[in-house]
């Protein structure tokens, strides 16, 4: 089973629009390596951690991995065991 990756964003946070670019380019880049969900926190009827104060915050199988938009080096780091290769040619997710 694939790591979930939530990012949470809400309608008033400024650098949320950059992070559905972000998890658009992950669902692309590494398809084999996460499975991805955006939750807006201003929407959701889910719980939300009590552990996310900001959005964006990145969360990886329950634990936080990065408040604000992380580095594309960043995301290849996340993966338990080892680095993550790009299924494809990496561009530039910033």
């Amino acid at each position: 089973m694939k790591p979930l990756l939530r990012i949470f964003v809400a309608e008033h946070c400024s650098g949320c629009k950059e992070a559905l670019d972000i998890a658009r380019s992950i669902k692309q880049e590494y398809p084999h390596t996460f499975t991805v969900e955006v939750v807006d926190v201003t929407r959701s009827l889910a719980d939300i951690p009590e552990s996310v104060f900001a959005t964006p915050t990145y969360m990886l199988n329950n634990k936080i991995v990065s408040l604000g938009n992380p580095r594309l080096e960043d995301i290849a780091r996340w993966v338990p065991g080892g680095i993550a290769t790009p299924a494809k040619s990496t561009k530039k997710m910033q």
